[in-house]
């Protein structure tokens, strides 16, 4: 018997099942090394590809350096734009009673949609209902407690209390 036929004679309870006898890597670390491996996109659960976006960020020179975390929030961007774009066209194109969207549905999506529309115009859409306009602040009852207990007094207004008792003893 030869050095490799001994390897070999590992009883079959003991042998892994993806074990081989040649000297190269195994079918068993192949399959890990291959499953490791996940884009960009799948590992942030995006449909649009974050390594293209990376390359078109680095090929127009927008800025020397920037995150790794860029491409994938731009992409997430994109992706998100797109998605609301089709879904309000596609609703159009349903009202009108047709299968396809047409470019005049993805012009019709855009003008009817104000997050969309402020989004092209050059504004920052804003989501609303997060912060509490001022005029509301000062009518809760619970802001006005805490303001009426954190009423402090002036400096000037407690040293001179405490002046006129030093002058009467």
């Amino acid at each position: 018997m030869s050095g490799a036929e001994e390897v070999c004679t590992v009883p079959e309870q003991e042998r892994e099942p993806e074990a081989t006898c040649s000297g190269g890597p195994s079918k068993g670390s192949e399959a890990k090394a291959h499953k490791s491996r996940s884009s960009r996109s799948s590992r942030a659960g995006l449909l649009f590809p974050v390594s293209r976006v990376e390359r078109q960020l680095r090929r127009g020179h927008f800025a020397e350096r920037f995150g790794a975390r860029a491409p994938v929030y731009l992409a997430a961007v994109l992706q998100w734009v797109t998605h609301k774009t089709m879904d309000v066209a596609g609703k159009i194109s349903k009202k009108s009673k047709q299968h396809r969207i047409s470019p005049s549905h993805l012009q019709a999506a855009l003008q009817k949609s104000s997050v969309l529309k402020q989004l092209l115009r050059g504004g920052v859409p804003r989501r609303r209902g997060r912060a509490v306009p001022q005029s509301r602040r000062e009518a809760s009852p619970s802001k006005k407690k805490k303001t009426t207990k954190s009423k402090k007094r002036c400096p000037t207004q407690r040293a001179a209390p405490a002046r006129a008792t030093a002058a009467v003893k």
